[in-house]
């Protein structure tokens, strides 16, 4: 088992340093190219090349015979890029956020079927609402996760909206708030997820579509319905600011059907 594992890891740190060799260099590798810089032999690079080919990181270009990153590794760095980026830009937004209304400003990503608060910065009242950085709920769940819903295509709400309906949520209307989020740009609400609790939540779009979405939320008897409105035009120019900042497109976000 500890000769196995070994090898494992030995495969795993090459295949590593394969990508990280075709990424870097700047023109397209051949196989004779990688298995000088690894050391192996031809069939083992081969078939690490081949295994790094069929999960999307690497493409080869017949006419030129030479491996490149391929369109999946390049799509996931740019959604790591962004997530780096959204909250570098997000911040300044956020703090000018609170410092304006005093209630607490959270960012939230999308990951899998889950959403996770990944920057926070507090409110300024002495009661206040309290975020942890890292915590996660279903995607569904609340006015967060409505903004960030909001932004998904049809395909994807099918299934989330299965899955809410079998948690005893009423599927229909989590469907008519993404209607009204995507009309307006925002979704307020009181209450939907934590009793007693107001909350204003924006999607924000970056380069690939859905970055995140940004909430600012506080106890209910002081930011009431009418408190969120009035302070929605400034929020949503600080979203709008953000989502520029890293690469948003004017190109209108995928349709909700009321069906």
């Amino acid at each position: 088992m500890v000769s196995n594992s070994g090898t494992g890891s030995q495969t795993v740190d090459r295949a590593l340093e394969a990508l990280s060799l075709i990424v870097t260099e700047g023109r397209l590798l051949s196989l004779e190219d990688v298995t000088a810089h690894l050391g192996t032999s031809k069939s083992a690079t081969y078939r690490l090349l081949r295994s790094l080919e069929a999960a999307g990181f690497i493409a080869r270009d017949r006419n030129a015979s030479g491996y490149g990153p391929a369109s999946r590794f390049l799509s996931l760095s740019v959604i790591a890029v962004s997530r780096i980026d959204v909250r570098r830009a997000a911040r300044p937004g956020m703090e000018r956020i609170v410092s304006r209304f005093g209630e607490t400003a959270s960012l939230h990503v999308r990951s899998s079927d889950r959403r996770v608060c990944v920057e926070v910065v507090e409110g300024t009242h002495p009661v206040r609402r309290v975020i942890p950085i890292g915590e996660n709920h279903p995607l569904y769940a609340g006015e967060t996760g409505r903004a960030l819903m909001s932004g998904l295509a049809e395909v994807e709400l099918v299934e989330i909206l299965q899955a809410a309906a079998d948690a005893g949520l009423d599927g229909r209307r989590i469907r008519d708030d993404l209607v009204r989020t995507r009309e307006a740009g925002f979704f307020i609400g009181i209450g939907v997820r934590t009793p007693g609790v107001g909350s204003i939540s924006l999607p924000i779009k970056g380069a690939m579509g859905l970055a995140g979405a940004l909430t600012i939320s506080g106890p209910a008897n002081r930011w009431t319905m009418s408190a969120m409105r009035r302070a929605a035009p400034f929020i949503l120019a600080e979203v709008q600011g953000i989502s520029k900042a890293i690469g948003a497109t004017p190109e209108s976000t995928p349709s909700i059907t009321s069906a």
